[in-house]
């Protein structure tokens, strides 16, 4: 099951490659693992995607239907003196330019893709504060069974 996520993955950085130099504030971002932890403020921005869940159910006899889940995680440090509404609006900004060209990307490569949420968090410790925005997208596929 593992081979589709992986595929999902590397799809979706593929997307973000091409879209993020067309967006200035994003542009030089690296795009890393979702799943990396204690990054050095001095880092951010940075983008990060993970595939965390994939459930199956059998669509047809000789089918089986794929429901994943993908995230891309954007994280960004405030500025000097921001009391946060800045870093929201950047956040806000960052989920305006980026959510209907993934979709779009996703979609001409042939996959069933949607935003399903969006979330930001703003740590409320630590001098710079860093805020996080998730964007939760929902992809289906289909691959054949292999029933013995």
């Amino acid at each position: 099951m593992s081979g589709e996520r992986k595929a999902l993955r590397a799809d979706l950085r593929a997307a973000i490659d091409g879209i993020k130099s067309l967006y200035g504030p994003l542009a030089t971002a690296p795009v890393i693992s979702a799943w990396a932890q204690s990054l050095d403020p001095k880092a951010l921005p940075v983008i990060g995607v993970a595939t965390p869940s994939e459930e199956c159910s059998a669509a047809t006899q000789d089918t089986t239907a794929l429901d994943l889940t993908a995230v891309v995680v954007i994280k960004r440090v405030e500025r000097t003196g921001d009391d946060g509404t800045a870093l929201e609006d950047a956040l806000d900004d960052d989920a305006e330019a980026l959510i209907g060209p993934i979709e779009a990307a996703m979609q001409s490569a042939r996959r069933d893709f949607e935003l399903r949420s969006s979330a930001i968090d703003i740590s409320g410790a630590g001098s710079p504060r860093v805020g996080t925005l998730t964007l939760t997208f929902a992809a289906s596929d289909h691959r054949a069974r292999t029933i013995p």
